[in-house]
């Protein structure tokens, strides 16, 4: 098997595991939100203020925000709002560990790489997250 064929398995391999991971996440975030819905649509009965500051309206502002996040069939909006997805959330692990084998130095400096990494990158999503959010 030629070099070329091995890193298209490995990219579709890739892609298959990432989607599954993706799938995972979304059906998860699906679980632990429809009971938190309707104790949402509970407290909102008593809530007669402006439509936007219903508790319904902050969760399903929230599900938006974690489409943008798990961004499952790759949608250009995500990347256009600046959000760490999950897709770069792999990249960042898989690039860290790569070069902690490269290197031989896979321990826990290579674990405190990819959290390093990580942080970074989730903070400067968070900044940009906030910074659409408030326009």
């Amino acid at each position: 098997m030629s070099k070329q064929n091995k890193q298209d398995i490995w990219g579709k391999t890739r892609e298959l595991l990432l989607f599954q991971l993706k799938l995972f996440a979304d059906a998860a975030r699906d679980l632990l939100l429809s009971p938190v819905a309707i104790v949402c649509y509970i407290l909102d009965l008593g809530h007669d203020g402006d439509k936007k500051d219903s508790h319904f309206e902050k969760l399903m502002a929230f599900g938006r925000r974690t489409d943008h996040h798990i961004n499952l069939f790759k949608h250009s909006r995500s990347y256009k709002k600046g959000m760490m997805t999950v897709d770069d959330a792999a990249k960042i692990v898989e690039d860290t560990l790569v070069n902690e084998i490269k290197t031989g130095q896979l321990s826990e400096k290579g674990y405190q790489a990819v959290k390093d990494a990580l942080g970074k990158r989730f903070s400067s999503s968070n900044k940009a997250e906030s910074n659409s959010d408030n326009q």
